[in-house]
């Protein structure tokens, strides 16, 4: 049985192995779009969900609005990243 502090000792050896960079290899398009069109699903129905509850007048946590904000500006990356991969 390992001791309870060797997960550390794997953490640190983890640490020191090079980290790998990306190459063009590495980067598909499809695979872009792929998780923009999930998230840009996410957003449509959050968007949905905070309209529905606008119109109740309920109130909403702020973290929402700050998702829907982080989640579009995800998007808007990921069809920039698509845009540049179509370029190449």
């Amino acid at each position: 049985m390992a001791s309870s502090g060797s997960w550390l000792v794997d953490a640190r050896a983890h640490d020191l192995e090079p980290e790998r960079q990306m190459s063009d290899n590495d980067i598909r398009p499809d695979a872009a779009a792929a998780g923009r069109e999930g998230l840009a699903s996410q957003l449509r129905e959050l968007e949905a969900f905070v309209g529905r509850a606008a119109a109740k007048g309920e109130e909403l946590p702020p973290e929402a609005l700050e998702m829907i904000q982080r989640l579009r500006e995800i998007v808007q990356a990921l069809d920039a990243l698509t845009a540049s991969l179509e370029q190449k």
